[in-house]
Protein backbone atom coordinates (compact mmCIF):
# COMPACT_ATOMS: atom_id res chain seq x y z
CA UNK A 1 0.00 0.00 0.00
CA UNK A 2 1.27 3.46 -0.85
CA UNK A 3 2.54 5.43 2.13
CA UNK A 4 0.37 8.32 0.96
CA UNK A 5 -2.81 6.38 1.85
CA UNK A 6 -4.18 7.13 5.30
CA UNK A 7 -5.34 4.58 7.90
CA UNK A 8 -9.11 4.31 8.18
CA UNK A 9 -10.93 4.13 11.50
CA UNK A 10 -14.44 3.20 12.57
CA UNK A 11 -15.49 5.59 15.31
CA UNK A 12 -18.97 4.33 16.15
CA UNK A 13 -22.05 2.42 15.04
CA UNK A 14 -25.79 2.74 15.48
CA UNK A 15 -29.03 0.98 14.72
CA UNK A 16 -32.77 1.47 14.59
CA UNK A 17 -35.43 -1.21 14.80
CA UNK A 18 -39.12 -0.25 14.75
CA UNK A 19 -40.79 -1.05 18.07
CA UNK A 20 -43.63 -3.08 16.52
CA UNK A 21 -42.92 -6.83 16.56
CA UNK A 22 -44.65 -9.33 14.27
CA UNK A 23 -44.31 -12.94 15.43
CA UNK A 24 -44.84 -15.95 13.20
CA UNK A 25 -48.12 -16.72 14.95
CA UNK A 26 -49.32 -13.15 14.37
CA UNK A 27 -48.25 -13.34 10.72
CA UNK A 28 -50.39 -16.42 10.22
CA UNK A 29 -53.41 -14.25 11.08
CA UNK A 30 -52.82 -12.20 7.90
CA UNK A 31 -55.45 -13.57 5.48
CA UNK A 32 -53.20 -13.74 2.40
CA UNK A 33 -50.54 -15.66 4.32
CA UNK A 34 -53.04 -18.02 5.91
CA UNK A 35 -54.85 -18.70 2.65
CA UNK A 36 -51.63 -19.49 0.77
CA UNK A 37 -50.18 -21.80 3.44
CA UNK A 38 -50.64 -25.57 3.14
CA UNK A 39 -50.98 -26.52 6.80
CA UNK A 40 -51.10 -30.28 6.34
CA UNK A 41 -48.14 -30.40 3.99
CA UNK A 42 -46.12 -28.29 6.42
CA UNK A 43 -47.27 -30.44 9.34
CA UNK A 44 -45.84 -33.50 7.59
CA UNK A 45 -42.51 -31.75 6.95
CA UNK A 46 -41.80 -30.88 10.58
CA UNK A 47 -38.66 -32.50 11.94
CA UNK A 48 -37.78 -33.41 15.51
CA UNK A 49 -41.37 -33.95 16.53
CA UNK A 50 -43.42 -37.13 16.97
CA UNK A 51 -46.34 -37.60 14.52
CA UNK A 52 -48.84 -37.64 17.39
CA UNK A 53 -47.56 -34.33 18.72
CA UNK A 54 -47.52 -32.79 15.23
CA UNK A 55 -51.13 -33.90 14.69
CA UNK A 56 -52.16 -31.98 17.81
CA UNK A 57 -50.66 -28.66 16.75
CA UNK A 58 -53.00 -25.80 15.86
CA UNK A 59 -52.52 -24.34 12.34
CA UNK A 60 -50.75 -21.25 13.68
CA UNK A 61 -48.39 -23.48 15.70
CA UNK A 62 -47.59 -25.49 12.57
CA UNK A 63 -46.81 -22.25 10.74
CA UNK A 64 -44.54 -21.05 13.56
CA UNK A 65 -42.57 -24.31 13.70
CA UNK A 66 -42.37 -24.50 9.92
CA UNK A 67 -41.04 -20.92 9.68
CA UNK A 68 -38.40 -21.53 12.34
CA UNK A 69 -37.35 -24.79 10.68
CA UNK A 70 -37.11 -23.08 7.28
CA UNK A 71 -35.41 -19.83 8.30
CA UNK A 72 -34.61 -19.74 12.03
CA UNK A 73 -36.84 -16.66 12.36
CA UNK A 74 -39.30 -16.31 15.24
CA UNK A 75 -40.20 -12.63 14.84
CA UNK A 76 -39.34 -9.48 12.91
CA UNK A 77 -39.85 -5.70 13.23
CA UNK A 78 -42.46 -3.85 11.17
CA UNK A 79 -42.39 -0.16 10.27
CA UNK A 80 -45.82 1.32 11.08
CA UNK A 81 -47.99 2.89 8.41
CA UNK A 82 -47.64 6.45 9.70
CA UNK A 83 -46.85 9.72 7.86
CA UNK A 84 -43.45 10.17 9.54
CA UNK A 85 -42.40 6.51 9.22
CA UNK A 86 -40.11 5.83 6.27
CA UNK A 87 -36.89 4.12 5.28
CA UNK A 88 -35.18 7.51 5.29
CA UNK A 89 -36.39 8.20 8.85
CA UNK A 90 -34.90 4.89 10.00
CA UNK A 91 -31.58 5.87 8.40
CA UNK A 92 -31.66 9.18 10.30
CA UNK A 93 -32.29 7.42 13.62
CA UNK A 94 -29.47 4.92 13.03
CA UNK A 95 -27.15 7.72 11.87
CA UNK A 96 -27.87 9.80 14.97
CA UNK A 97 -27.09 6.76 17.14
CA UNK A 98 -23.80 6.14 15.31
CA UNK A 99 -22.72 9.77 15.70
CA UNK A 100 -23.54 9.66 19.41
CA UNK A 101 -21.56 6.43 19.79
CA UNK A 102 -18.62 8.09 18.03
CA UNK A 103 -18.89 11.22 20.17
CA UNK A 104 -19.31 13.31 17.03
CA UNK A 105 -21.75 15.84 15.67
CA UNK A 106 -23.25 15.89 12.18
CA UNK A 107 -21.34 19.14 11.56
CA UNK A 108 -18.13 17.08 11.42
CA UNK A 109 -19.28 15.00 8.45
CA UNK A 110 -17.90 15.47 4.95
CA UNK A 111 -20.01 12.87 3.12
CA UNK A 112 -23.03 10.61 3.50
CA UNK A 113 -23.18 7.22 1.79
CA UNK A 114 -26.45 5.30 1.98
CA UNK A 115 -27.59 1.90 0.75
CA UNK A 116 -31.24 0.96 0.31
CA UNK A 117 -33.67 -0.50 -2.19
CA UNK A 118 -36.84 0.80 -0.50
CA UNK A 119 -36.47 4.58 -0.27
CA UNK A 120 -39.83 6.31 0.04
CA UNK A 121 -38.79 8.76 -2.67
CA UNK A 122 -36.58 8.21 -5.71
CA UNK A 123 -36.26 11.98 -6.05
CA UNK A 124 -34.93 13.70 -4.00
CA UNK A 125 -32.01 11.31 -3.64
CA UNK A 126 -32.65 9.59 -0.31
CA UNK A 127 -29.21 10.65 0.94
CA UNK A 128 -30.36 14.29 0.62
CA UNK A 129 -33.45 13.51 2.70
CA UNK A 130 -31.38 11.66 5.31
CA UNK A 131 -28.82 14.47 5.49
CA UNK A 132 -31.62 16.98 6.04
CA UNK A 133 -32.99 14.78 8.82
CA UNK A 134 -29.54 14.80 10.44
CA UNK A 135 -29.56 18.59 10.42
CA UNK A 136 -27.07 18.84 7.52
CA UNK A 137 -29.06 19.70 4.39
CA UNK A 138 -25.78 20.87 2.81
CA UNK A 139 -24.09 17.46 3.24
CA UNK A 140 -23.22 15.78 -0.08
CA UNK A 141 -24.08 12.13 -0.52
CA UNK A 142 -25.61 9.46 -2.68
CA UNK A 143 -27.47 6.15 -2.52
CA UNK A 144 -26.38 2.75 -3.76
CA UNK A 145 -28.22 -0.56 -4.09
CA UNK A 146 -26.23 -3.75 -3.58
CA UNK A 147 -29.11 -5.59 -1.91
CA UNK A 148 -28.00 -7.45 1.22
CA UNK A 149 -24.32 -6.60 0.79
CA UNK A 150 -25.06 -2.87 0.67
CA UNK A 151 -23.29 -2.13 3.94
CA UNK A 152 -20.04 -3.69 2.72
CA UNK A 153 -20.28 -1.78 -0.57
CA UNK A 154 -20.93 1.51 1.23
CA UNK A 155 -18.16 0.75 3.73
CA UNK A 156 -15.72 0.05 0.89
CA UNK A 157 -16.67 3.35 -0.74
CA UNK A 158 -16.24 5.22 2.55
CA UNK A 159 -12.85 3.54 3.01
CA UNK A 160 -11.75 4.77 -0.42
CA UNK A 161 -12.84 8.35 0.28
CA UNK A 162 -11.06 8.46 3.65
CA UNK A 163 -7.85 6.63 2.81
CA UNK A 164 -7.35 8.76 -0.31
CA UNK A 165 -7.90 12.01 1.56
CA UNK A 166 -11.03 12.90 -0.42
CA UNK A 167 -12.98 13.01 2.87
CA UNK A 168 -12.07 12.99 6.56
CA UNK A 169 -15.30 11.65 8.05
CA UNK A 170 -18.03 9.71 6.27
CA UNK A 171 -21.35 8.52 7.67
CA UNK A 172 -22.62 5.23 6.23
CA UNK A 173 -26.34 4.51 6.68
CA UNK A 174 -28.14 1.44 5.37
CA UNK A 175 -31.63 0.09 5.85
CA UNK A 176 -34.85 -1.04 4.28
CA UNK A 177 -38.58 -1.28 4.78
CA UNK A 178 -38.76 -4.72 3.23
CA UNK A 179 -42.25 -5.45 4.53
CA UNK A 180 -43.46 -2.75 2.10
CA UNK A 181 -42.36 -4.90 -0.86
CA UNK A 182 -42.97 -8.33 0.66
CA UNK A 183 -45.22 -10.69 -1.26
CA UNK A 184 -47.68 -11.70 1.46
CA UNK A 185 -49.19 -14.27 -0.91
CA UNK A 186 -45.98 -16.33 -0.66
CA UNK A 187 -45.38 -17.60 2.91
CA UNK A 188 -41.78 -18.60 2.11
CA UNK A 189 -41.03 -14.97 1.30
CA UNK A 190 -43.27 -13.41 3.94
CA UNK A 191 -41.55 -15.14 6.87
CA UNK A 192 -38.09 -13.90 5.89
CA UNK A 193 -38.12 -10.14 5.90
CA UNK A 194 -38.39 -7.28 8.36
CA UNK A 195 -37.59 -3.58 8.67
CA UNK A 196 -34.61 -1.78 10.21
CA UNK A 197 -31.50 0.33 9.66
CA UNK A 198 -27.87 0.48 10.73
CA UNK A 199 -25.06 3.01 10.48
CA UNK A 200 -21.33 3.53 10.99
CA UNK A 201 -18.97 6.50 11.21
CA UNK A 202 -15.80 6.04 9.13
CA UNK A 203 -13.00 8.54 9.71
CA UNK A 204 -9.33 9.40 9.43
CA UNK A 205 -9.29 10.39 13.11
CA UNK A 206 -7.83 7.72 15.48
CA UNK A 207 -10.79 5.88 16.99
CA UNK A 208 -11.60 2.62 18.86
CA UNK A 209 -12.16 0.77 15.59
CA UNK A 210 -9.87 0.42 12.61
CA UNK A 211 -10.52 -1.15 9.20
CA UNK A 212 -7.38 -3.20 8.65
CA UNK A 213 -7.34 -3.38 4.84
CA UNK A 214 -9.31 -2.38 1.79
CA UNK A 215 -12.69 -4.21 1.90
CA UNK A 216 -13.28 -6.87 -0.75
CA UNK A 217 -16.20 -6.67 -3.17
CA UNK A 218 -17.33 -9.33 -5.63
CA UNK A 219 -20.16 -10.06 -8.01
CA UNK A 220 -21.81 -12.93 -9.86
CA UNK A 221 -24.75 -12.20 -12.13
CA UNK A 222 -27.77 -14.26 -11.10
CA UNK A 223 -31.20 -12.58 -11.31
CA UNK A 224 -33.26 -15.69 -10.69
CA UNK A 225 -33.31 -16.31 -6.94
CA UNK A 226 -34.27 -12.78 -5.83
CA UNK A 227 -36.01 -10.22 -8.00
CA UNK A 228 -38.02 -7.00 -7.80
CA UNK A 229 -39.10 -5.04 -10.88
CA UNK A 230 -38.40 -1.31 -10.68
CA UNK A 231 -41.10 1.33 -10.66
CA UNK A 232 -42.03 2.52 -14.11
CA UNK A 233 -41.59 -0.94 -15.61
CA UNK A 234 -44.26 -3.57 -16.01
CA UNK A 235 -47.72 -3.39 -14.48
CA UNK A 236 -47.62 -0.68 -11.75
CA UNK A 237 -49.97 -2.83 -9.64
CA UNK A 238 -48.38 -6.15 -10.56
CA UNK A 239 -46.74 -8.72 -8.32
CA UNK A 240 -43.40 -8.15 -10.07
CA UNK A 241 -42.97 -5.10 -7.82
CA UNK A 242 -42.94 -7.41 -4.80
CA UNK A 243 -39.97 -9.49 -3.71
CA UNK A 244 -39.97 -12.84 -5.49
CA UNK A 245 -37.62 -15.64 -4.56
CA UNK A 246 -36.54 -19.03 -5.85
CA UNK A 247 -34.66 -20.72 -3.05
CA UNK A 248 -33.29 -24.19 -2.60
CA UNK A 249 -30.08 -25.94 -1.67
CA UNK A 250 -28.09 -24.34 -4.50
CA UNK A 251 -28.85 -20.84 -3.23
CA UNK A 252 -27.89 -21.83 0.31
CA UNK A 253 -24.60 -23.37 -0.80
CA UNK A 254 -23.79 -20.39 -3.02
CA UNK A 255 -24.46 -17.94 -0.19
CA UNK A 256 -22.16 -19.82 2.19
CA UNK A 257 -19.45 -20.16 -0.46
CA UNK A 258 -19.64 -16.49 -1.50
CA UNK A 259 -19.37 -15.19 2.06
CA UNK A 260 -16.44 -17.51 2.77
CA UNK A 261 -14.59 -16.56 -0.44
CA UNK A 262 -14.77 -12.79 0.09
CA UNK A 263 -13.92 -13.18 3.79
CA UNK A 264 -10.86 -15.27 2.90
CA UNK A 265 -9.73 -12.56 0.49
CA UNK A 266 -10.33 -9.80 3.04
CA UNK A 267 -8.20 -11.65 5.61
CA UNK A 268 -5.47 -12.14 3.03
CA UNK A 269 -5.43 -8.39 2.37
CA UNK A 270 -5.07 -7.81 6.11
CA UNK A 271 -2.27 -10.43 6.35
CA UNK A 272 -4.36 -12.43 8.82
CA UNK A 273 -5.80 -15.94 9.05
CA UNK A 274 -8.91 -17.39 10.63
CA UNK A 275 -6.98 -18.21 13.80
CA UNK A 276 -6.57 -14.45 14.29
CA UNK A 277 -10.33 -13.79 14.12
CA UNK A 278 -12.37 -13.35 17.29
CA UNK A 279 -15.86 -12.78 15.85
CA UNK A 280 -17.59 -13.14 12.47
CA UNK A 281 -20.59 -10.92 11.73
CA UNK A 282 -22.31 -12.41 8.66
CA UNK A 283 -25.39 -11.15 6.87
CA UNK A 284 -28.38 -12.69 8.61
CA UNK A 285 -30.01 -14.11 5.48
CA UNK A 286 -31.23 -17.41 6.92
CA UNK A 287 -30.04 -19.27 9.99
CA UNK A 288 -29.21 -22.30 7.84
CA UNK A 289 -26.80 -20.06 5.90
CA UNK A 290 -25.05 -18.60 8.96
CA UNK A 291 -24.84 -22.07 10.50
CA UNK A 292 -23.45 -23.39 7.21
CA UNK A 293 -20.78 -20.67 7.24
CA UNK A 294 -19.90 -21.53 10.81
CA UNK A 295 -19.53 -25.20 9.86
CA UNK A 296 -17.39 -24.50 6.79
CA UNK A 297 -15.10 -22.16 8.73
CA UNK A 298 -14.98 -24.60 11.68
CA UNK A 299 -15.42 -21.67 14.05
CA UNK A 300 -17.44 -22.70 17.05
CA UNK A 301 -17.95 -21.33 20.57
CA UNK A 302 -19.97 -18.29 19.53
CA UNK A 303 -17.42 -16.83 17.13
CA UNK A 304 -20.05 -16.62 14.36
CA UNK A 305 -23.02 -14.50 15.46
CA UNK A 306 -26.57 -15.73 14.74
CA UNK A 307 -29.26 -13.08 15.35
CA UNK A 308 -31.89 -13.72 12.71
CA UNK A 309 -34.36 -15.28 15.17
CA UNK A 310 -35.36 -11.90 16.62
CA UNK A 311 -34.85 -9.50 13.72
CA UNK A 312 -35.38 -11.45 10.50
CA UNK A 313 -33.58 -10.76 7.24
CA UNK A 314 -33.12 -6.98 7.07
CA UNK A 315 -31.10 -6.91 3.84
CA UNK A 316 -28.09 -4.56 4.05
CA UNK A 317 -28.72 -3.51 7.65
CA UNK A 318 -28.26 -6.88 9.38
CA UNK A 319 -24.45 -6.57 9.43
CA UNK A 320 -24.26 -3.07 10.99
CA UNK A 321 -27.10 -3.85 13.41
CA UNK A 322 -25.39 -6.98 14.74
CA UNK A 323 -22.01 -5.20 14.69
CA UNK A 324 -23.52 -2.40 16.78
CA UNK A 325 -24.79 -4.95 19.31
CA UNK A 326 -21.34 -6.52 19.44
CA UNK A 327 -19.43 -3.26 19.92
CA UNK A 328 -21.81 -2.20 22.71
CA UNK A 329 -21.08 -5.40 24.64
CA UNK A 330 -24.43 -7.10 24.02
CA UNK A 331 -22.72 -10.33 22.93
CA UNK A 332 -20.31 -10.49 25.86
CA UNK A 333 -17.10 -8.79 26.94
CA UNK A 334 -14.73 -7.91 24.10
CA UNK A 335 -11.00 -8.50 24.10
CA UNK A 336 -8.60 -5.63 23.45
CA UNK A 337 -8.44 -5.58 20.49
CA UNK A 338 -11.25 -7.70 19.09
CA UNK A 339 -10.68 -8.73 15.47
CA UNK A 340 -13.90 -8.91 13.50
CA UNK A 341 -14.77 -10.18 10.02
CA UNK A 342 -17.83 -8.68 8.31
CA UNK A 343 -19.19 -10.65 5.35
CA UNK A 344 -22.37 -10.55 3.27
CA UNK A 345 -23.92 -11.77 0.05
CA UNK A 346 -27.09 -10.50 -1.53
CA UNK A 347 -29.30 -10.68 -4.57
CA UNK A 348 -27.55 -10.29 -7.83
CA UNK A 349 -25.26 -11.84 -6.49
CA UNK A 350 -23.27 -8.98 -4.90
CA UNK A 351 -20.95 -9.85 -2.04
CA UNK A 352 -18.41 -8.13 0.18
CA UNK A 353 -16.24 -8.53 3.26
CA UNK A 354 -14.03 -6.45 5.53
CA UNK A 355 -11.70 -7.04 8.46
CA UNK A 356 -11.60 -4.63 11.38
CA UNK A 357 -10.48 -4.50 14.96
CA UNK A 358 -12.07 -2.79 17.91
CA UNK A 359 -10.42 -1.72 21.15
CA UNK A 360 -13.12 -1.07 23.76
CA UNK A 361 -12.79 2.45 25.19
CA UNK A 362 -11.51 2.54 28.77
CA UNK A 363 -14.23 2.69 31.37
Amino acid sequence: MSESLRPVYLAGTGRFLPPEILTNVEMFAIPSVRNAFDVERARGSLRGIEPEEAAGLAPEEVFDRWAIQLTGIEERRILPDLPDASTEAMHVAAGDAALAHAGMDASELDLLLSATLTAREDVPNAACTIADGLGRPDLPGYVMNAACSGFLHALASAYAFVTSGAADTVLVTVGDSLTRITNWDDPKVAVLFGDGAGAAVVTSKPSPGRILATPVLDGEYSPDHLNVTGLGWGDPLGQEHKLSMAGGANVLRNAVRSMQVVADRALERASLGWDDVDVVVPHQANERITQGLEKVLQLQNGRVLHRIARIGNLSASTVPIVLDELLRGEHGTLTDPTRIVLTAVGGGYASGAAVMEWSPPAG
